[in-house]
């Protein structure tokens, strides 16, 4: 597996863990906060959810 296709991976399971079911206001918290993971990983890397498969950006 090429660093790349690592870090595909690694963004792909962070974006994965958006959407959790619980209360409303929990739920902005940790949306947010994955997509300060999320923002990091690009900013390091150039990955985006552009690169997952079948580029869609749900998050």
């Amino acid at each position: 597996m090429s660093d790349r296709e690592l870090f595909i991976e690694i963004f792909r399971r962070i974006h994965g863990l958006g959407g959790c079911d619980a209360s409303e206001s929990f739920s902005r918290g940790w949306d947010a906060a994955v997509a300060s993971c999320e923002d990091v990983l690009t900013e390091l890397t150039g990955i985006t959810c552009d690169d997952l498969d079948g580029g869609e950006d749900d998050g």
